[in-house]
């Protein structure tokens, strides 16, 4: 599939997935350090070493007691003391007290299966739906995942599963919710755990912070990011979210370069030329007509959008006639 080479090949067993390497460099211990500053001087220099050996393939054979995938959960830990994981930087120490995603140290998840209903590539997708989110949607069709605390996350268990559901056929493990930047620093650690060479699949809203994506990027293979409003208004009157356009397009320009991207555009009702039309055409200008692109219609009003009349309804076939025109007159890779 154009554009995901990289992850076909860690599926052929042809490349290692970006977290496996991550766990073959070695790392000065953050035992030893004494900040989050000096731990992030490290990661700088290890950061640098991990991008030649992703471009040169030549992967050291042995894993280190401690590595930099270690350093990085490590460094995760002690963000959540000011947590700036994402872009509504909360500056809360999570230990204490929770933030506007309602998460603190301990993360949940709801669920986790082999999930057929993904983009072909993905199928069967490995799915973990961790609770909690950093929007606050109003047209939210997982608000049950998001507003509740179901299974607490054991990272090594989940790892022991991520690897069963690898044997039994998972082509990725797709780290969703919910949302999946808030619970960054358990992913890493279930990383640290898992054996076997799996392709991680961020599933997530792309509202994180700059300070997670340095940190998260080197061990996420394919950004699956959720492009929603073509405007601050919009995002903030449906998703109470600030600053919307400016972080997402630069986090979705971050990840093209560094890693692969699939791209999701649910369609909404009286939404297609404040939000569709200007999203399709900034993804073919800036990410390129071949970007994959899936065009969603599966938009119903649910939980609170009752309550806004201009999206109280489903699409109508004019509306996802109209939307796939421009998504073909702009983009050559669709879902």
């Amino acid at each position: 599939m154009k554009g995901l080479e990289r992850y076909e090949a860690i599926n052929r067993e042809e490349a290692l997935a970006k977290f496996q390497i991550a766990k073959r460099i070695g790392a000065e211990e953050a035992e030893t350090l004494e900040s989050l500053d000096e731990m992030l001087k490290i990661h700088s220099k290890l950061k640098r070493e991990f991008k030649k050996i992703l471009q040169s393939g030549e992967v050291p054979e042995e894993s280190p007691q401690y590595s930099f995938l270690h350093l990085k959960k490590d460094i995760l830990y002690e963000m959540l003391k000011n947590c700036n994981f994402c872009e509504r930087r909360c500056d809360v120490n999570r230990y204490e007290k929770k933030g506007f995603c309602k998460c603190g140290v301990t993360s949940y998840f709801s669920s986790e299966f082999l999930h057929v209903g993904e983009e072909p590539e993905l199928i069967p997708s490995h799915t973990i739906f961790f609770n909690r989110c950093t929007f606050a949607c109003v047209f939210c069709q997982n608000y049950d995942i998001v507003y509740e605390d179901d299974y607490i996350v054991d990272p090594k268990e989940l790892a022991y599963i991520i690897d069963v559901r690898r044997r039994q056929g998972s082509k990725n493990v797709n780290f969703v919710g919910g949302n999946p930047d808030q619970h960054a620093h358990t992913i890493a650690e279930i990383l640290v755990h898992v054996e076997s060479n799996v392709p991680v699949v961020w599933n997530s809203n792309m509202y994180h912070s700059k300070e997670l994506g340095e940190i998260i990027e080197d061990f996420v293979d394919v950004w699956l990011g959720d492009f929603k409003y073509g405007n601050n208004e919009c995002a903030k009157k449906y998703s109470k979210v600030p600053n919307y356009w400016e972080v997402v397009t630069r986090n979705f320009l971050k990840s093209r370069d560094n890693g692969e991207l699939l791209i999701r555009h649910l369609v909404m009702p009286n939404h297609i030329d404040c939000c569709t039309e200007r999203i399709v055409k900034w993804v073919a200008e800036n990410l390129g007509m071949e970007t994959r692109f899936n065009l969603m219609f599966q938009y119903y009003p649910t939980f609170k959008a009752w309550e806004y009349p201009e999206i109280a309804r489903r699409l109508t076939p004019e509306e996802m006639k109209r939307a796939t025109e421009i998504a073909e007159k702009y983009l050559t890779n669709l879902v």
